[in-house]
């Protein structure tokens, strides 16, 4: 049987035989935070909805539901339909399939299932898949060139984060599936502006203003759109103070001593038309600075309460060079600015880090960085520590830690003693009850 996936089909089958087509699932979680989505420790229902698109009725239509994810447990595998006449549309609501995912499941998991549904000799198989708990990002590229939210989309799932990319922003309510929202509005002439009087604007300040973490980047969407094309002023809330409209100037940029950009330097070969001009106020603090032009072109601000990067110039018209200077290591940066990592590398817990310190010297280095450590939570003896690369692959463990030494020194190298490359590295002490994540950069 032919499977139709896609969205708002319109299907006709003249024959005389079954047929059913699958519309999607439904997840139900009262019981849960009830956000109609499956998250790490829940147990849900889940439903799927079908479409008898065939030639006859169906009098019990029956479905089983499989799943060989490790994190997922089916707690109930039948889903009943019953009776199901011809051009009917129909929920299992009454049957729903239950299901639990494990409290240990990563963020942003996708698990694959299966259903079949059957009745007599009719049988029919139709895959899909879940995201448990958040996806890491959202890349939103209603920017009419659609090359810089692609390559962002790529890049990110390349080192490992969940993530969607669309070029519709989602309603409100389903912007809390995403850690972070990337946002990509382009340059002029080939630039979207989002209405200050818009839902989406709406929809944005409200996520940040909810705790949210945002990239947004545009030649236009700081300066220009504001003042002249009824444009939302997204600066306030970026820390960025937009100072001119710029010209078509901008390249080569630099990374700023002190940050997260710290030893970056790139090449810029976007779109390169009117490129706002932005500086740092309030909380925010500058990442990136035209040098040869001698302006401010990006910023990152944590909030306290939300946390933004903000850029005139599009990321992925950024030129890879060496080392640090990567839109992988950017990105990746920019990620982990926001607390968001990948697996093998976790956000620690705000409320035991008095108990517990990681700090890395000097940083960025050269040669070696000195490793210092601290673990006195009560009840907890063993803390293990080891360093990852930008990509979350495992670089080095050092085991169990010595707390008589308080410090390691690292000489840049793996587990067999061999250099590693340039770039961004994170020192990763874990335990019981913490995770700790330093990150650090290796310069030769």
């Amino acid at each position: 049987m032919a499977k139709v996936f896609a969205d708002n089909v319109a299907l006709v089958y003249n024959g005389s035989n079954p047929y059913v087509t699958f519309l999607g699932t439904t997840v139900y979680d009262p019981g849960g935070n009830n956000n109609n989505h499956l998250d790490p420790g829940e147990t849900v229902d889940l439903t799927a909805t079908l479409k008898n698109i065939g030639g006859v009725d169906f009098t019990n239509l029956l479905s089983t539901l499989y799943c060989s994810d490790p994190y997922i447990t089916i707690d109930d595998n039948s889903g009943n339909f019953g009776n199901f006449p011809i051009d009917i549309t129909k929920e299992n609501t009454s049957d729903p399939y239950t299901i639990t995912a494990a409290s240990s499941t990563p963020q942003g998991h996708t698990a694959d299932f299966r259903v079949i549904v059957h009745e007599g000799t009719f049988y029919d198989t139709f895959d899909f898949d879940l995201t448990i708990g958040t996806y890491h990002y959202l890349v939103w590229n209603p920017d009419p060139t659609p090359a810089p939210g692609q390559t962002m989309h790529s890049i990110l799932s390349a080192l490992g984060y969940s993530g969607v990319y669309t070029t519709t922003l989602p309603a409100r309510a389903e912007l809390d599936m995403y850690e972070a929202v990337l946002v990509c509005v382009g340059i002029y002439s080939s630039n979207y502006v989002i209405s200050a009087s818009s839902a989406e604007a709406t929809a944005l300040v409200d996520y940040l203003n909810n705790g949210g973490r945002m990239y947004l980047e545009g030649g236009d969407v700081w300066y220009y759109d504001p003042l002249y094309q009824g444009g939302y002023e997204f600066g306030p809330l970026f820390g960025i103070n937009a100072t001119e409209d710029g010209s078509s100037d901008m390249g080569p940029i630099q990374g700023q001593a002190g940050t997260f950009t710290t030893g970056m330097d790139f090449t810029y070969s976007g779109e390169n038309a009117w490129m706002d001009h932005i500086s740092p106020t309030g909380t925010g603090f500058l990442i990136f600075r035209d040098v040869d032009n001698a302006y401010d072109c990006g910023v990152a601000n944590d909030a306290g309460t939300h946390r933004t990067v903000g850029t005139s110039f599009e990321l992925g018209g950024l030129a890879d060079g060496s080392g640090v200077s990567t839109r992988a290591a950017l990105l990746d940066s920019i990620l982990h600015f926001f607390g968001i990592f990948v697996v093998g590398v976790d956000e620690h817990d705000d409320d035991l880090t008095a108990a517990a310190s990681l700090y890395c010297a000097p940083n960025p280095f050269v040669r070696s960085t000195m490793i210092s450590y601290s673990y006195q939570i009560p009840g907890n003896t063993e803390a293990q520590l080891r360093i990852f690369d930008a990509a979350g692959r495992l670089v080095k463990e050092y085991g169990i830690l010595d707390m008589t030494m308080n410090s390691i020194v690292w000489h840049g190298d793996d587990q067999h003693g061999r250099q590693v490359p340039n770039g961004i590295y994170f020192v990763h002490m874990k335990a019981d009850q913490v995770d700790i994540v330093e990150k650090v950069i290796l310069l030769k």
